[in-house]
């Protein structure tokens, strides 16, 4: 199958793959919470808290690069996160902004690709994006731009370089290492190249 032929809308069972491992991966988000909250005491002086966040914008990537179609992000990150806001003190409002946030900037990326590119650049950019632009939500969100510039500027470096790595990267490792099973072999990451 070449890109050419791709159907763009997500199938039914597609969505239900994106919906079972976004609660998957709401619930880890919510257990990630209790590591984030013991670390970022320690880098929040300097604003730099934001390199613990990527593993929270993994969903967008991860379900991006296996469903190759439009919406698959922003799906896989709504959910996720609508789970981790009903179990975890940050709440669903909270949650699901970012979570919208994070989904289309991955969303963004791939749209400007006509989601045909897939390399481990392209999954690095969409996450690094997808942390950046969280950032400039906390930003205003949380009123860091009150602690100064250098400040806002570290916070959101940070937290896109977190997202490049956990994000992109590690959600391309761990994609191709499931992908490798043939647990993936309906979906488009089995048949698009790179």
């Amino acid at each position: 199958m070449t890109n050419s032929s791709v159907n763009y809308r997500i199938s039914i069972s597609e969505m239900v793959f994106i919906a079972v491992l976004s609660v998957a991966f709401g619930v880890a988000w919510w257990g990630y919470t209790f590591i984030y909250d013991l670390l970022s005491p320690f880098l929040r002086g300097v604003g730099a808290e934001g390199i613990l966040t990527g593993f929270w914008y993994m969903g967008g990537v991860f379900f991006a690069y296996i469903i190759r179609k439009p919406g698959s992000a922003l799906l896989g990150e709504v959910i996720a996160s609508l789970v981790e806001g009903i179990i975890s003190h940050w709440g669903i409002g909270g949650t699901l902004l970012y979570g919208i946030t994070q989904g289309l900037a991955v969303e963004l990326v791939f749209l400007i690709l006509c989601y045909k590119r897939w390399n481990a650049g392209y999954l690095a950019l969409a996450g690094a994006l997808s942390g950046g632009l969280a950032a400039l939500l906390s930003v205003y969100v949380y009123q860091y731009y009150k602690l100064g510039f250098g400040y806002c500027v570290v916070q959101i470096a940070a937290t896109a370089i977190s997202g490049l790595f956990l994000a992109g990267l590690f959600s391309k490792f761990l994609a191709d290492k499931l992908a490798k099973t043939g647990v993936l072999n309906q979906f488009n990451i089995a048949r698009n190249e790179q």
